[in-house]
């Protein structure tokens, strides 16, 4: 053993000793820009002092970042810049300075005209291609800033007329899309569509695209195209190239909008067809292009296609191009054909009779097939993007043709066994879409019912929203889809509200065949007495739900019920009154007459208006105040004045704010006073501050009106806040000043200001110093002539955030343990209705050391539900646009003693918008100022337990 580890040191002991590899290494020394200047003066100096062309490069890509800047003379750099171009050899230099050049288009107040005219100057020089082709593309972007009768813009026009003849396509290219881009005159117009037209022909594929891209640009600017063009755009759909079949696809499109009812030719025979039908024909053969991009944009264009004739429309759903082989004529036109032949079978020949219009197999192509089964090939595609954009076209046509949605049922629901999640999703949407135009059937529900047993809960949740939707055809068909709907809630109990929100929908909208299984799921006997079922069992919650539902529409299923059935009703119609109607049983009369006896909210409101809009008093704090209370207490009453009412009511809040601090003597002058008067003036404009931003971030679906009143409250707030900072305050104002000035600056392009906002726009509009004690000197007196100046109006179609977190319910005792240190993910489920910012939604964590915490959620997480008319009976409620969060909020911290809550919320953070960069840097700012809560919290019990050492 010595003697083995001795050798085995002596091996692993030697030294192996190789020679040097030399390589060569190239240091490249970057240039210091940091020492360079933007000034006039040193630009020609730092240009000529730069040594080589990567120097040269890197200080062009420096002045183009720095743009705009505000150097005094700014025609000097572009003329130092010009002389640095004609200097030198290198294109991608000059290219880089002709880049420059375009971008002082961006620098405040600079003539436009001295640009262009240096870069046609330059342009008459220039060899290389793709130096003349930036150019070109530099006075189309300056071409679009001139007006429509400027010289100078002929003058651009006439030069990109002139290009056409380059040989370089890059330039030919260009050129075609500065002249769709700029024609000014419709005699001009009409001139460059001929050019343009010329180029369709083109060799290069290139050049034929952007041919066609520029007959797009000038329909896109008013220029009609004429029908002429629309048999040369029709044979380029054959074209090898698929840019170009592409953009004569659009072309098409845009021609059977423009001319629907004109008559064309079918090739072939005599036949005319209108061009709306022949254009939608040609794209239907679209579908069966080699390329993917060609069919998926085919698939789409279809979509809006809306007037094309019923029978081309039914004929995208069958695959059949004829019936056995023979073409289908009107008998008068056979009879015809056989006259004018002058010939009659005479017998004497073997087959003189045999149809003459018969077609051989092998010359019928599927090609040129038409409309046949378009949509068949467009849905059975292997590629899921033309899959996806066949089913939202078929969805767009079947809503405007009820018979072309019953034909296309079973389509829809043959997509509901696709194989990617998405294209499951859109054929759930597009049937709930058009669920009003159509009736399931028993075979067709069959299959629709076997995707609830899908992982995603996602798909799962959008076929409960389609199921309420839809209507179904028997009595069978109801019990089919019941029975499904329990089972799905016994495998998956998280779906729970979603099956009770679809049993409810299928209650309301089949009553009579609810009535027809009442006694079987009920389990209710005419003789014996069957047992009591559990309340507490979720699946007899929904056949509950079920029948509650549908009687309100049929009283005959109320005499059906049974004793416990009523206790029942009255126990769920106090738990979940959202889902259960209201019933007139014969034993809950009186609990129900104190809810139906008429509350007069409508009479009562005008009363609260009529309050509101009388002159001024001297006890007005105290009326706004009473009428707040008011509107709070209406808003609990009556839902469907809820969102508009609290709007109000949070409006009047601010101006009851708005009025005790200017009512204070420590609001401009606290030195005076003592500390505690200034900090219940500092505490009610901090709640100001907080009542203003829910005012403007927390309603939606106001009109413009409405949307500049809360705007001006807001600017009110934050005018007060200013004086406040300026007068009372020994902190920094300059930050706040410029934010004020800058959202001033956004309400001057409207008319019919408040009054206050108008004011302070005009003030403002004469200052040439917006210094914080200028400022407050021009607002102070027109914020003490505006404290009880509030035109209050109630909004008819508000809609206010709400949010409700389904999970975690912060109804458990067993406290969650994870590793001190690690992260815990917690479930978070929530629903959030009338979310118009989902930008700035975030959640946060609060932790029992008062540290909070705010989260982004992925946007992967937050789902727009999309709710449509659910049926006849549902039609005239107004849909309130939902948002499901479902997302996994990660918690760590380090180890406490024992168990404790941490609270989650849903929140807004509207820092980003409110607080610009400099005002973070204020004194004064306060991050929790910018918070808005959108629901309670809940409480979930964590406990962090430390690492254990060893094993």
């Amino acid at each position: 053993m010595a003697v083995l580890k001795k050798r085995a040191l002596a091996e692993y002991s030697q030294v192996v000793q190789e020679e040097a590899c030399s390589k060569p290494l190239q240091l490249m020394k970057k240039p210091r820009l940091s020492s360079l200047q933007l000034e006039d003066e040193l630009v020609a100096d730092t240009l000529e002092r730069l040594e080589t062309n990567d120097d040269l490069v890197a200080y062009l890509n420096y002045i183009q970042r720095k743009l705009p800047f505000h150097a005094d003379d700014k025609v000097v750099l572009m003329r130092k810049l010009i002389e640095t171009y004609h200097r030198s050899e290198q294109s991608h230099i000059r290219l880089k300075i002709i880049g420059i050049v375009g971008d002082f288009r961006k620098i405040p107040k600079f003539e436009i005209q001295l640009i262009i005219n240096e870069v046609i100057k330059l342009l008459s020089m220039e060899t290389s291609h793709k130096v003349c082709a930036s150019m070109i593309s530099v006075l189309s972007k300056l071409g679009n800033l001139l007006v429509c009768d400027s010289p100078l813009l002929n003058k651009i026009i006439n030069i990109g007329m002139q290009l056409l003849n380059n040989s370089s396509h890059l330039v030919k290219c260009h050129c075609l899309s500065l002249l769709g881009g700029l024609s000014n005159t419709t005699n001009l117009q009409g001139e460059n569509v001929k050019h343009i037209c010329k180029f369709t022909k083109s060799q290069d594929p290139r050049v034929r695209t952007a041919a066609y891209d520029a007959l797009l640009r000038l329909h896109d600017r008013g220029q009609k195209l004429e029908l002429c063009v629309y048999t040369d755009v029709c044979s380029a759909l054959q074209d090898d190239n698929e840019n170009v079949r592409q953009s004569a696809m659009r072309i098409v499109w845009v021609l059977s909008h423009t001319y629907p009812e004109s008559c064309v030719m079918i090739p072939g025979c005599q036949d005319e067809v209108h061009l709306v039908d022949d254009a939608f024909a040609k794209l239907c053969q679209a579908i069966g292009d080699l390329s993917v991009n060609v069919r998926t944009l085919a698939a789409e264009l279809l979509g809006s296609m809306v007037n094309v004739n019923p029978h081309f429309l039914e004929q995208t759903l069958d695959k059949k191009l004829m019936s056995d082989m023979r073409r289908k004529r009107s008998a008068h036109e056979r009879h015809w054909e056989t006259v004018t032949s002058g010939e009659w079978a005479s017998g004497a020949r073997w087959a003189d009779d045999k149809p003459r219009e018969n077609l051989d197999a092998e010359s019928v192509s599927l090609i040129h097939s038409g409309a046949c089964g378009a949509f068949v090939h467009g849905l059975e595609d292997e590629f899921m993007e033309v899959r996806s954009a066949s089913l939202d076209s078929l969805c767009q046509l079947a809503l405007s043709n009820p018979r072309f949605a019953t034909l296309s049922l079973d389509f829809l629901v043959d997509m509901f066994n696709d194989e990617i999640e998405e294209v499951r999703l859109k054929a759930i949407d597009c049937m709930t879409k058009i669920s009003h135009l159509i009736v399931l059937r028993e075979d067709q529900l069959e299959i629709i019912l076997g995707v609830l047993e899908d992982s995603n809960v996602e798909i799962r949740e959008g076929l409960h929203r389609m199921l309420g939707a839809c209507r179904l055809s028997t009595k069978a068909c109801l019990k089919i889809c019941v029975q499904t709907l329990l089972d799905n809630l016994k495998r998956y109990s998280q779906d729970k509200r979603s099956i009770w929100r679809c049993l409810q929908s299928l209650g309301s909208s089949h009553p009579n065949l609810t009535l027809l299984l009442v006694p079987e799921l009920l389990t209710v006997h005419p003789f014996f007495d069957m047992p009591e079922a559990d309340v507490e069992d979720p699946s007899y919650v929904c056949v509950l739900l079920l029948v509650f539902n549908a009687a309100q529409f049929c009283p005959q299923i109320l005499s059906l019920f049974e004793e416990h059935i009523r206790r029942h009703y009255r126990y769920l119609r106090d738990t979940i009154s959202n889902f259960v109607p209201r019933l007139q049983l014969a034993g809950v009369e009186d609990m129900e007459t104190q809810v139906d006896f008429d509350t007069n909210t409508n009479y009562f409101l005008q009363n609260v208006m009529s309050r509101l809009n009388q002159p001024t008093s001297t006890n007005q704090i105290k009326v706004w105040d009473a009428a707040c209370n008011d509107l709070i207490r209406l808003a609990q009453i009556d839902s469907n004045l809820a969102h508009g009412v609290e709007l109000l009511a949070t409006q009047l809040e601010c101006h009851i704010l708005i009025a005790k601090v200017m009512n204070s003597p420590a609001w401009i002058d606290s030195s005076s006073l003592n500390a505690q008067d200034g900090d219940v003036v500092k505490n009610l404009i901090d709640q100001l501050q907080r009542c203003s931003l829910r005012l403007q971030y927390m309603f939606s679906n106001l009109s413009t009106e409405e949307k500049l009143l809360i705007q001006s409250t807001r600017l009110q707030a934050m005018a007060i806040q200013l004086v406040y900072i300026v007068r009372a305050s020994n902190t920094s104002a300059l930050a706040l000043s410029d934010h004020f000035v800058s959202r001033v600056e956004a309400l001057k392009g409207y008319g019919n200001l408040p009054s206050f906002a108008g004011c302070i726009v005009k003030e403002i509009s004469r200052l040439e110093d917006t210094k914080p004690g200028v400022l407050s000197r021009i607002l102070l007196p027109i914020l003490q002539a505006h404290i009880y100046v509030a035109p209050f109006c109630l909004p008819a179609k508000a809609f206010k955030v709400n949010a409700e977190i389904l999970e975690p319910t912060g109804e458990s005792d067993n406290p969650q343990k994870f590793l001190a240190g690690f992260v815990l993910g917690v479930v978070l489920d929530a629903e959030i209705q009338c979310l118009a910012h989902p930008e700035y939604l975030r959640v946060r964590v609060k932790y029992p050391d008062l540290n909070a915490q705010l989260i982004i959620p992925q946007e992967s997480h937050l789902k727009t539900i999309k709710q449509y008319a659910q049926s006849e009976l549902n039609e005239n409620i107004t849909v309130v646009p939902e948002h499901r969060l479902r997302t996994s909020v990660l918690v760590s911290h380090q180890v406490w003693t024992e168990s404790s809550h941490i609270e989650l919320s849903l929140v807004l953070d509207v820092t980003e918008p409110e607080v610009p960069s400099a005002l973070k840097r204020w004194r004064g700012f306060s991050e929790d100022s910018f918070i808005i809560e959108l629901c309670k919290p809940v409480r979930v019990l964590v406990s962090p337990k430390p690492i254990k050492r060893g094993i």
